[in-house]
């Protein structure tokens, strides 16, 4: 299964699993992104494949697509 590119222009919500700030970017910069620190709390995180897939398909749900 591949992460779809019809979210690369939309809004993705991820929250940072140290102090659960969200962190709000378009598509595009998580489908090219693996690792990134979170702007609050400074914690490097690792976004791997399948989170990825994980993130697009929840706000391809929850968008309708």
């Amino acid at each position: 299964m591949s992460i779809s590119d019809e979210l690369r222009d939309a809004s993705l919500r991820y929250e940072c699993p140290n102090c659960h700030r969200p962190i709000i970017r378009n598509g595009s910069w998580f489908k090219a992104v693996s690792n990134f620190r979170c702007e609050a709390c400074k914690t490097k995180l690792r976004l791997g494949y399948s989170a990825k897939l994980a993130l697009f398909e929840r706000h391809g749900k929850a968008l309708g697509a």
